[in-house]
């Protein structure tokens, strides 16, 4: 019994560093992917008003960003798709003229969404695939040990039954 919970215990957090391993694996997957796309992004200081252009590169180095955004559902193919509309997009870039990093309207922000969300998607799917067929040998080999330790149960509950049944045959004489 004691053996099942720690098999249990460890199957789970194993299962749950996979998980986690495969989100991170999703998130930098997803960075290069985007990071090595072929797209300029138009952007505006909103500073000192200068437009420039930023590459996809340097458009994955920010993490810092301010949004506003309406999604919106079509019907595309038969499914439903949401997808949030911009209306407000910026992102932390080093401007040109103010010589400083600071957040720049991305003006084509809509256009490069649509653009990235099918490359995106396909990363995500993939590691989707990963994280389930990892989950499944997981507890494919989780399962072994499991098996001996439920068939050295059943045998220490037969042991047990033999010993009272000899029991209860010496006290009543049978």
């Amino acid at each position: 019994m004691f053996a099942e919970i720690i098999i249990l215990t460890i199957m789970g957090l194993v299962l749950l560093a996979w998980v986690i391993f495969c989100g991170i694996q999703f998130i930098h997957h997803g960075r290069d992917v985007v990071a090595g796309a072929d797209f300029i992004g138009h952007v505006k200081c909103e500073k000192c008003g200068t437009e420039y252009e930023v590459s996809a590169e340097e458009f994955t180095k920010s993490y810092m960003s301010k949004y506003r955004s309406v999604t919106r559902t079509k019907i595309q193919g038969g499914t439903s798709v949401n997808r949030p509309q911009y209306s407000y997009y910026a992102k932390k870039f080093q401007c040109p003229c103010c010589g400083k990093k600071r957040y720049a309207q991305v003006l084509n922000i809509n256009e490069l969404n649509q653009m990235m969300t099918g490359p995106v998607l396909r990363v995500g799917i993939r590691w989707l695939i990963l994280m389930g067929i990892g989950g499944v040998l997981i507890l494919a080999v989780a399962s072994i040990p499991l098996h001996f330790a439920d068939q050295a149960r059943e045998q220490r509950v037969e042991e047990l039954r033999e010993q009272q049944y000899e029991g209860f045959k010496e006290r009543y004489g049978l």
